[in-house]
């Protein structure tokens, strides 16, 4: 849950009128002066190589501080005499004779007019490593004590490459052994270019927009923090790529050959799994999804630098369920953001990671519900804002129709929005699978709870406008259509009530169901969790069709063709979102499920009879 610390970001109330205004951008207020970067690095070679990179610069100055000095020796030879930026590159630790040094140098550089301090740290904090944070907590502390006035960043890269650090001294020496890393184990790596380039920019203000047009509120660059993850890359291919070629080498890559055919490499794996459960330096070097713990930690971790890096998701059942691929990124999960509020009667506010699980426990204890509630419910709300996730609910078909207000993070011009929904941004936004905008809070509509009573009639022969006409109801809350296999011509018509429907309609919580309450067992428990997503991505294959009404017939008159095991037919009506998949037309929603053994088939029936069909990127099997 994010805490209303000062560790969060502040955005706009969602309750206050602020959509689409434009606010000046916050900070120094005046352009940074050219002058000396002062840079203390603590023996690491990062401090080295950032010197020479700022150098290539006629008019920059660079000046590395070693451990042993007393002084910051600034030069003196300039026409302003003064340093404009000091960049302190974290040791490993910071002890007792690190932040003495650290102290006195911020001591001497008080004297002098400091506009910039960059904190360069380590990706670790993302870890829950608590020595990285308290070290850089410990530092942050020191600087803003010593040098108020100046404006900070803290950059938090991954393992950096290209410096000769500890990262090219670790893969130097294990190159030989490549063999033994199984495909799957793979970290961050981020080139020392990259980090360095970025740092020179921020330093010397060139990454400082003017003041833009677009719709938002520029985030306070006083203090920011950035992460730099660089590609999420297996060990396997990093080691192969920096392992020498003597023959001494060449004899470890033929052990490490045969090694690896016992499966060494495997148990070498799993034990590095298992000592990262209690030790944050093992964790590092395996990382393929990072929980970030506040909304400005996932703001550091999605700015422009690394937002190409990175893959934003909400409960990670997109991976997990269908196996959705990423290939190079770093998943970044929001399950830790989901805090929820109930804003007024009838809305409900929330943190995008808050599942709708989560907000159906949270309303039921007050006497409210949400207008759609899906057979699956541990999905999160922020994905329901790009993926189309509904259930059968009549008078709202998806989880977006009901989103009232949004607040976005746009890492392109580093602003938050917020945004209604008769708003660009939030039209320009919404389905938009192509959006680099991360989705921080929403606002959605809620309504007094109901308990429902279902009626459900099993009828052969159906065609499909007589299918359609009953998906058309609109007498009942929630209407759905199910059909066993393709091959049967028994279809069962389920229309939910939220009255009763006879003497014997037992009431139901909410208008789901068995097998959608059976999923949401299996979720709860961590064993039967992972049985269902594993065999899910093995076994079977998912997709989602959403058909107009003709294309619809089409397909219920040939869909006997393909050997699907489930059809569940839901309605949807037109949103006129730019976006939407059903912008300009009615669709009648097909959930399908068959085997993977016969995916060929239902490719090839795809093909032949609806080509120009439109899928639910969010709900595809790979």
């Amino acid at each position: 849950m994010v805490s209303p610390s000062s560790n969060s970001i502040p955005a706009p109330s969602l309750d206050e009128p602020t959509a689409g205004r434009v606010a000046t951008l916050s900070g120094t207020g005046e352009p940074l002066r050219a002058g000396v970067m002062l840079i203390v690095g603590f023996g690491d070679p990062l401090a080295s190589a950032l010197a020479a990179f700022v150098r290539q610069s006629p008019d920059r100055e660079a000046v590395v501080v070693d451990d042993d000095s007393r002084s910051l020796a600034i030069p003196r030879d300039r026409e302003d005499g003064e340093a404009a930026s000091l960049i302190v590159v974290l040791p490993s630790r910071l002890g007792e004779r690190e932040r003495h040094h650290l102290a006195a140098l911020l001591d001497e550089a008080r004297r002098t007019s400091i506009a910039f301090v960059g904190l360069v740290g380590t990706f670790r904090v993302h870890l829950d490593d608590s020595t990285a944070e308290e070290m850089e907590q410990a530092a942050l502390a020191m600087v803003e004590s010593k040098l108020a006035g100046a404006r900070i960043a803290v950059f938090r890269p991954s393992h950096v490459v290209g410096v000769g650090g500890e990262a090219d001294r670790w893969l130097k020496r294990l190159g030989p052994l490549f063999p033994l890393a199984p495909d799957d184990l793979r970290t961050c790596f981020v080139e020392a270019d990259e980090l360095l380039a970025a740092i020179e920019d921020e330093a010397s203000g060139s990454s400082v927009d003017e003041k833009s047009e677009t719709p938002g509120r520029p985030l306070d660059r006083r203090r920011r923090e950035y992460t730099f993850l660089g590609g999420n890359v297996a060990w396997r291919e990093m080691l192969a790529r920096h392992r020498g070629h003597s023959p001494v080498h060449n004899a470890a890559t033929a052990l490490a050959h045969g090694l690896s055919w016992l499966l060494v490499g495997r148990l070498l794996a799993a034990a590095l799994a298992t000592a990262s459960r209690w030790s944050p330096t093992a964790r590092a070097w395996s990382v393929s999804t990072l929980k970030p713990r506040t909304m400005r930690e996932l703001v550091s971790l999605c700015h422009r630098g690394n937002i190409d890096r990175v893959r934003v998701v909400g409960y990670n059942n997109g991976v997990h369920h269908f196996g959705h691929r990423h290939p190079g990124k770093t998943i970044v999960s929001t399950v830790r953001l989901r805090r929820t509020v109930h804003a007024r009667p009838g809305v409900m506010k929330a943190d995008s990671g808050a599942t709708i699980r989560r907000a159906k426990d949270y309303l039921g204890g007050r006497g409210e519900e949400l207008y759609v509630m899906p057979n699956y419910s541990y999905v999160a709300l922020g994905t329901a804002f790009f993926v189309p996730i509904h259930g059968s609910a009549v008078d709202y078909a998806t989880v977006a129709d009901t989103i009232l207000r949004v607040v976005l993070y746009d890492p392109d011009q580093d602003r938050i929005i917020v945004a209604d929904r008769d708003d660009a941004a939030f039209r320009e936004n919404v389905y938009n699978p192509r959006s680099r905008a991360v989705l921080l809070r929403l606002c959605l509509r809620t309504r007094p709870r109901s308990s429902y009573y279902v009626r459900s009639e099993t009828t052969k022969g159906l065609g499909g406008r007589e299918l359609l006409a009953a998906l058309r109801d609109r007498d009942a809350a929630n209407v759905e259509v199910r059909q066993a296999n393709a091959a049967s011509d028994k279809v069962t018509v389920s229309r939910y009530y939220t009255k009763a429907t006879g003497p014997s309609a037992a009431a139901l919580e909410s208008p789901r169901d068995a097998l959608g309450r059976l999923w949401d067992r299996l979720e709860e428990n961590p064993i039967t969790s992972y049985l269902m997503h594993a065999l899910s991505r093995r076994v079977a294959w998912h997709t989602e069709l959403f058909l107009t009404p003709a294309e619809f017939e089409r397909f219920w008159t040939t869909h006997d063709q393909v050997p699907l095991r489930k059809i569940q037919l839901r309605y949807i009506y037109r949103d006129g979102m730019p976006h939407s998949p059903f912008r300009d037309e009615d669709c009648v929603s097909a959930d399908l499920f068959l085997f993977r053994l016969d995916k060929p088939k239902f490719d090839a029936y795809m093909a032949k009879h609806l080509p120009n069909v439109r899928f639910n990127p969010g709900k595809h099997s790979n």
